[in-house]
């Protein structure tokens, strides 16, 4: 769903507004230009499999080739896995622009037609789009739309009225990508927190891995489903929610703040802000359960190419006005 839907349905169930980061949809790509979009597969496995089998033919060697006598050997020390951590902010282009403004920054390098090319170092916008009903949603595995950031001025690059130099609006689809959620994958979520005072709200900015975000999405929807999916079907009022979840119930709670009907708390990351509490269904004219509760509420705003090849998600899941 994009930022303009659920700026509009927020509006109508949210009573006050806060200001904040928000998005626009006419500064999404468009994907009718399907004919320059092309599919890459981000497998991880063959370059782990390739460190693993060098690890062994060194141990082995090392062992064939010492007169030592024979000793006890010490346990080996398994590394903590790793942990979610407090971040700085992520770049501007990783944050959706507000108030009828642009994106700000320096465009993204070309996008190469074979999709098996690597990408040159920089910021790529990137989206996530709910899967169809009959695909269930595997929160271990990423699938998004890759384009790049054109400066504005650019031919049929769509830029709010007013842009200046250094303004750059979405080119269209070039690629779509799909890759393992796993410890190979940099990522940066931009969650929701409440301030010391408990009456205004701040971003909060954790960095994991793939693999943290995948655990973070399999609590996550498990718990949608147990506990808000029903009452979205019964079509239960918005008003309700905050009587019901006045004392915290599997991990969902009233946010401080009225920027959102819930929030919900994992057993790590940051807090994830609902404002809306499924997928609006135009047909319907209403709320209806989601999908995917990650996919509509974890938004996925672009991708980093570091100048070493390591790859950066960048998510917001704060408040979308």
């Amino acid at each position: 769903m994009n930022a303009r839907l659920i700026r509009t349905v927020a509006a109508l169930a949210i009573v006050g507004s806060i200001a904040a980061s928000c998005g626009d949809d006419a500064s999404e790509p468009s994907a009718e230009s399907s004919a320059a979009v092309t599919t890459a597969v981000v497998d991880t496995t063959e370059a782990a499999a390739s460190t693993t089998s060098e690890v062994a033919v060194t141990t082995t060697e090392a062992a064939t080739t010492t007169d030592a006598p024979t000793t006890t050997a010490a346990p080996t020390t398994t590394e903590a896995p790793a942990t979610w951590a407090a971040a700085g902010s992520m770049p501007g282009l990783a944050y959706l622009p507000c108030c009828a403004s642009n994106y700000s920054g320096d465009p993204s390098p070309a996008i190469p037609a074979d999709p098996a090319a690597a990408l040159a170092p920089g910021i790529y916008k990137a989206f996530r789009g709910q899967p169809s009903p009959l695909e269930p949603f595997d929160p271990t595995t990423i699938t998004f739309s890759l384009a790049p950031f054109v400066a504005c001025g650019e031919p049929d690059i769509f830029c709010e009225d007013g842009y200046v130099p250094g303004d750059v609006g979405v080119g269209p689809v070039a690629r779509e990508v799909t890759m393992p959620l796993d410890d190979q994958i940099q990522v940066v979520l931009g969650g929701w927190a409440c301030g010391a005072d408990g009456l205004s709200y701040e971003v909060d900015h954790q960095a994991g891995d793939g693999a943290l975000l995948a655990q973070l999405q399999t609590e996550y929807e498990a718990a949608y489903q147990r506990t808000v999916a029903p009452l979205v079907a019964a079509d239960t009022p918005y008003g309700d929610y905050e009587t019901t979840f006045a004392t915290p119930q599997d991990g969902f709670s009233v946010p401080c703040q009225a920027a959102g009907v819930l929030q919900w708390q994992g057993s790590a990351g940051p807090a994830i802000l609902l404002q809306l509490l499924g997928s609006y269904d135009d047909a319907q004219g209403k709320v209806v359960v989601a999908t995917s509760i990650s996919v509509e509420t974890i938004y996925l705003t672009a991708l980093e190419v570091g100048a070493d090849g390591t790859q950066t998600l960048y998510f917001y899941a704060g408040f979308l006005s």
